[in-house]
């Protein structure tokens, strides 16, 4: 399992959180996950009968993903509708194109691929919960949706976050419930939360580097987590811009000379004053 914390403020301003872990079997676990990401999204005008050019977009933005459980159901699901999310095609005066009609549209490739993956051997570890949100141009903010699938193989999608608060998904949702202790001090209230089950040897299916992204209007950015060694590492201390499983400022990437330099944005949000 693992754990994804969502959450919007009282600026009205949301974000996804998650750790890094995946449980492979029983007992066995590799912190390798990307858990946290965006998914482009287009929506194109109706075709003009007496333009076979090319069609101009009706609306364009970045959706933001989120999940917990099994990572095969949860990759399926952004495999099969990654491609189709950067052409829909709308009917006017049908189609629903708000941020709802879209999560309906990315729910109904989740039940289709939630209820094959359960019936195979994974049986009820075959189960996602995922959350995903975007601007929606019908209603000027952002929108989160949480698709889940209960024990009898019933499958929902909900509206969550309408108001400021939270969303704790996964197994390690009690913990992070007890690790929050003052969400009024804010966002990093939250990633101290995920940080302390992360930490917590009780709850082994979560762990690794925390992941984090934030909407900024249209847009959803996904950032990396620096981190320092230990004060009691070997000097020099080593300064670490975590990816996932991936320090994209190990010797690993940065001993070539040809390597490329990445250009992910990072947030040191245990170190700087503010958090962010």
């Amino acid at each position: 399992m693992t754990l994804c914390v969502a959450w919007r403020n009282q600026k009205d301003e949301v974000h996804f959180a998650s750790d890094s872990r995946y449980t492979l079997a029983t007992n066995s676990y590799a912190d390798v996950g990307i858990k946290v990401l965006s998914l482009p999204l287009t929506i194109l005008n109706p075709a003009d009968g007496n333009d076979a050019g090319t069609r101009s977009a009706y609306f364009t933005s970045e959706l933001g993903m989120c999940f917990a459980g099994s990572a095969i159901n949860s990759l399926a699901v952004k495999d099969s509708i990654v491609e189709a999310l950067k052409s829909l095609q709308f009917i006017p005066g049908h189609t629903d194109t708000s941020m709802a009609g879209i999560a309906n549209f990315i729910f109904t490739a989740y039940r289709i691929i939630s209820k094959q993956v359960c019936a195979t051997a994974l049986g009820e570890n075959g189960r996602a919960n995922i959350l995903v949100g975007g601007m929606c141009h019908a209603s000027g903010r952002v929108r989160v949706f949480q698709l889940s699938t209960d024990m009898q193989n019933r499958h929902s999608v909900e509206e969550v976050l309408v108001l400021p608060g939270h969303v704790f998904v996964g197994s390690g949702e009690q913990a992070a419930r007890e690790n929050l202790i003052d969400e009024e001090t804010g966002d990093l209230s939250y990633l101290c939360a995920l940080k302390g089950v992360i930490d917590d040897p009780q709850v082994p299916s979560v762990g690794g580097h925390i992941q984090y992204g934030r909407f900024n209007a249209s847009r959803f950015v996904v950032y990396g987590i620096v981190g320092f060694d230990e004060p009691d590492a070997p000097f020099p201390r080593q300064v670490h811009y975590w990816r996932g499983a991936l320090d994209l400022n190990s010797e690993e990437f940065l001993k070539g000379h040809g390597s490329f330099f990445p250009g992910v944005p990072y947030i040191n949000p245990f170190t700087v004053v503010g958090g962010f």
